[in-house]
């Protein structure tokens, strides 16, 4: 067990509790001036349209549903205007799997072709060595594209379409081995394992189930009590109906969340760094000697900055006069003169007669010397 510390020994100097720091959270809830400006070159103060997010919607929702539904998007290949077979994205989950059971690169490549194409391996073996690059590199691009599908999962879960497919077909899509997909002109496609965001999809829907089934027990508990408790049920009833907007279908919402605007012009005000094309810097220079939002933004945040280290500065000052009455007292910077023998008897003589030499003013450099480098004067630099 702990001894109590008596904290009125050594003068009270630690009577007081110590004084903890704050979290980190609580330090930065609010935004910095560089964070502020990088968020509003992002677009995120700036909601999408809502035409912008249906699109989105419909067509991210139907590559889901499709990935979902037939285990892997397939698409077909194309040479010039004449199709030569299939090809489709090839999951981490298939590619994990390869690489445990084969070693060799070439096999490697070889099952990733068969596994990601419509080709036999007697088509594959009878391919340049630029054939089967390109077609390596259409794999890894479709298969990209199927993970950038994944973000917005949660948010397709609330659709209508989501609905449809888990209670048609369920945990069904989630546990399969070497299916076969058999496509229009005779030729098959086979998938290993199921896609990853089944899983994440299949959980998803189990909590929106879930929740819907707990949240129809509370609205029945609320309707019970309410007579009972009256206006006391109100914050709970309030709670309810934001949990019951959540949970509708085919909401907006979660994709507001999710989708940024995109539909952003380069020429809206704002600076858009990070280009070094001829056009892009002309385009910056040009708003920078118009002065657009963003010179406007920076001049006034370094005239703030300005008026603070004043009234800092202002602040030391007093406090240096009021320690410092004689203005003598602290750590100055004197130059040391060297006098011949000549120049010492004339100073003596002078002194004898009467005539005092001029008192040079003291160099205060040290005093007015800024030992750490502020805001301000990195801001004058480099403006």
């Amino acid at each position: 067990m702990a001894e109590k510390v008596n904290r009125a020994v050594m003068g009270g100097q630690f009577e007081s509790a110590p004084k903890r720091r704050p979290p980190s959270n609580l330090r930065r809830s609010l935004p910095t001036g560089k964070e502020m400006l990088e968020r509003i070159q992002s677009g995120q103060y700036t909601p999408a349209p809502t035409e912008y997010l249906s699109a989105v919607r419909k067509r991210v929702s139907e590559n889901i549903e499709e990935l979902l539904e037939m285990g892997a998007r397939i698409r077909p290949l194309m040479n010039g205007d004449k199709q030569v077979g299939w090809v489709r994205g090839v999951h981490p989950a298939e590619r994990k799997q390869l690489k445990r059971w084969i070693k060799n690169p070439d096999d490697f490549i070889l099952n990733m072709i068969l596994l990601g194409t419509s080709f036999s391996a007697e088509d594959v073996e009878a391919m340049s060595s630029v054939e089967v690059y390109e077609l390596i590199e259409i794999i890894r691009k479709m298969t990209d594209y199927d993970m950038s599908l994944s973000p917005y999962i949660s948010a397709f879960s609330c659709t209508q379409m989501s609905e449809t497919l888990w209670f048609s077909k369920g945990v069904k899509l989630t546990n399969y081995e070497n299916r076969t997909v058999t496509m229009p002109d005779g030729r098959r496609i086979q998938i290993s394992n199921p896609p990853d965001q089944v899983r994440t999809w299949a959980s998803l829907c189990t909590y929106r189930e879930q929740a819907k089934k707990r949240l129809d027990e509370n609205w029945n508990a609320v309707l019970i009590i309410r007579p009972q408790v009256g206006k006391g049920a109100e914050p709970v009833v309030a709670d309810l109906k934001r949990i019951a907007r959540s949970l509708e279908t085919d909401s907006m919402d979660p994709w507001a969340r999710i989708v940024k605007n995109e539909d952003k012009k380069a020429d809206d005000g704002w600076a858009h760094g990070g280009g070094s094309s001829m056009e892009e810097l002309m385009r910056e220079m040009n708003a920078m000697i118009k002065g657009d939002k963003h010179e406007r933004v920076m001049d006034a945040w370094g005239l703030q900055m300005e008026a603070e280290e004043e009234k800092r500065l202002k602040k030391i000052d007093e406090v240096r006069k009021e320690r410092n009455t004689t203005g003598r007292a602290g750590v100055v910077d004197e130059r040391v003169e060297y006098f011949t023998e000549a120049e010492m008897r004339e100073r003596q003589a002078a002194l004898k007669a009467g005539k005092v030499p001029p008192i040079k003013e003291r160099i205060k450099e040290r005093e007015r010397r800024e030992t750490v480098e502020t805001n301000v004067s990195k801001l004058r630099r480099y403006r």
